[in-house]
């Protein structure tokens, strides 16, 4: 039996590997609760991270813990399925021959390069006085056993985690409140907000949207990091795994996948006119094909310079201000019950069967 504190880290079990023959994997998870400990008040906040974030990072730590005491919420995090093939470059590649360098670099400088075998930092040291772009790759080592799936392990990850945090409170013997559950995300982490939401039906009853994609963009095409150093402009593509397996768009896409079920979730959904990933038209379009969504377009007259800083993918969004603005004079039913339901997807391939009988998620296909 767990006791709680006001911070945890804690690794378990996290769902079986389905592109692994359903193989065990462990995860870590964080939650907080409030200083002033969990009441029939407390609701639940499940944050997840996108793109470049993670819940190491000292934005997510300070969400978790003054979320916490803010709104008396029990805020939740997790390390999901191929998180780390998500963040920044690490290991850029190269595929480069002197050849190449000759109309640029001068004869010595190719040969400082390629002295012992190319050297890629005495190169990016070198090319960083010229006014040049250069392509690279990252090295992912992406593998069966783990990689950046974009969709159905990330989500069943992300449930499994808010799962055992109730299952905590549960052993402590704390009462909380069921019908103040939140799903809060960031891009590529708005979207897997949606599919837990689609997979774990009535467990949520707020999904505070920014700029999720209706579908993943790097299943289709590599994503793209540009760093200037210096007066060189750094290219680097990220070619994901996920992007030639086999997926099934019914089930990852999310208008067809919402026709699939009843949502009974409030979604706030905040997207802008300028985002280079998904229309704000498509959004706008999906948001109102939907029960209990609201959409809010970012444009330029919205932009305050605090909660909205832009108009492009991410809003360049305070994340605290922009919970806050949901969260003013927002009250919630309360109530003890928590419903945790079985669902059923069934696609013109494949069949999806969530279980929740052991009050952690299984996916049966």
């Amino acid at each position: 039996m767990f006791i709680l504190a006001k911070d945890y880290q804690v690794n378990w079990s996290a769902h079986p590997n389905i592109y692994n023959n359903y193989s065990e994997r462990t995860f870590n998870f964080y939650f907080s609760e409030p200083e002033s400990g969990v009441n029939t008040e407390t609701g639940l906040l499940l944050l997840i991270a996108g793109f470049g974030g993670n819940a190491k990072s000292n934005v997510y730590k300070k969400m978790r813990r003054v979320f916490a005491d803010q709104y008396n919420l029990v805020t939740v995090q997790c390390d999901y399925f191929g998180q780390e093939f998500m963040q920044s470059d690490q290991s850029p590649q190269f595929n480069l021959t002197p050849q190449d360098m000759e109309p640029v670099f001068t004869p010595d400088e190719i040969k400082m390069i390629y002295k012992e075998g190319f050297n890629p930092s005495l190169f990016l040291d070198i090319a960083s006085k010229y006014h040049i772009g250069v392509a690279a790759y990252e090295k992912l080592n992406e593998s069966k056993e783990n990689f950046n799936d974009m969709g159905i392990m990330q989500a069943m990850d992300n449930i499994t985690a808010i799962c055992y945090v109730i299952q905590i409170l549960k052993d402590n013997n704390l009462k909380f409140n069921p019908k103040k559950t939140i799903i809060y995300g960031h891009s590529h982490g708005a979207y897997l907000g949606y599919l837990c939401n689609a997979f774990a039906p009535n467990l949520f009853h707020l999904l505070i949207d920014n700029s999720s994609w209706l579908l993943p963009a790097y299943l289709n095409k590599e994503r793209r990091l540009r760093h200037k150093i210096g007066n060189m402009l750094l290219d680097i593509a990220f070619k994901y795994t996920a992007s030639t397996i086999d997926y099934d768009p019914e089930i990852l896409h999310l208008p067809t996948l919402y026709k699939k079920f009843n949502n009974f979730c409030e979604i706030q959904s905040f997207h802008g006119t300028t985002d280079n990933l998904i229309s704000h038209i498509n959004k706008q379009q999906f948001c109102k094909s939907l029960k209990n969504c609201t959409y809010h377009e970012i444009s330029e007259e919205k932009l305050d310079g605090i909660t909205f800083q832009s108009t492009n993918h991410g809003l360049d969004a305070d994340f605290l201000a922009l919970f806050d603005y949901v969260m003013k004079n927002k009250s919630f039913e309360k109530s003890d019950e928590l419903q945790l339901n079985p669902i059923h997807f069934q696609t013109k391939t494949r069949n999806y069967h969530f279980d929740y009988s052991s009050g952690i998620p299984l996916l049966y296909k």
